[in-house]
């Protein structure tokens, strides 16, 4: 019986590539989840990719650029950042308390649920990285394009907004970390409806700030 010979598929390079990337961020954020940011490193990626560990450097530069490229797509504020960036009309006629109120209860369901960015934040914290610290100034950047809309509002007020902020945002991190081992005050964010106290008290807090520049 003559044998079929079934004609090689001759490789979609770009396709290949692509997805290549795909797998090693993908790796990136499955090492994050399941070992910390402490399981890092060019060989665990290639291994759980399931790719060779030249392809890091090949399409990335560096082990260090493929871990910045997995953060800036992750990252709660350069997501909040594109999107304001891409609906800035929809966002021009939304009130501003309203506004900064959505993008607090937003960071807070984001952190609350993604476990990679919690590791991330811990790794910031910890201050010993480079690459962390840079992202970190990455962030304040962003952030500052979004703080520069309340200036205005808040110029003659003896309330400094920023600084209100900078309690709101750490408070998110904090009571989300220090809620995977225990209660904080009374409150056990894993209970939904102490979640929900915690985003009403948030709005709360920044409703009575706008009242009182406004009364100022």
């Amino acid at each position: 019986m003559e044998t079929q010979v079934i004609p090689a598929r001759k490789p979609r390079r770009s396709k290949d590539k692509e997805l290549a990337k795909l797998e090693l961020i993908f790796a990136v954020g499955e090492i994050i989840r399941t070992k910390g940011y402490t399981g890092l490193g060019v060989n665990k990626i290639a291994k759980q990719a399931g790719l060779n560990k030249k392809l890091i450097y090949r399409y990335f530069g560096t082990v260090d650029k493929l871990i910045e490229q997995y953060v800036i797509e992750k990252d709660f504020w350069m997501i909040t950042s594109q999107e304001l960036r891409s609906n800035a009309e929809a966002e021009s006629r939304m009130d501003l308390k309203d506004l900064i109120s959505n993008i607090l209860e937003e960071q807070f369901h984001f952190f609350y649920k993604e476990q990679e960015m919690q590791e991330l934040i811990l790794w910031e914290l910890s201050g010993k990285s480079p690459l962390m610290n840079s992202i970190s100034n990455a962030r304040e950047d962003l952030g500052e394009k979004i703080l520069k809309l309340t200036d205005e509002h808040f110029k003659d007020s003896k309330l400094n907004f920023r600084a209100l902020s900078a309690l709101l945002t750490a408070g998110i991190y904090y009571i989300v970390l220090h809620g995977k081992v225990s209660t904080f005050c009374g409150l056990d964010i894993r209970n939904a409806e102490d979640r929900e106290e915690i985003l009403n008290s948030l709005k709360f807090a920044i409703e009575i700030a706008f009242d009182h520049a406004k009364k100022t």
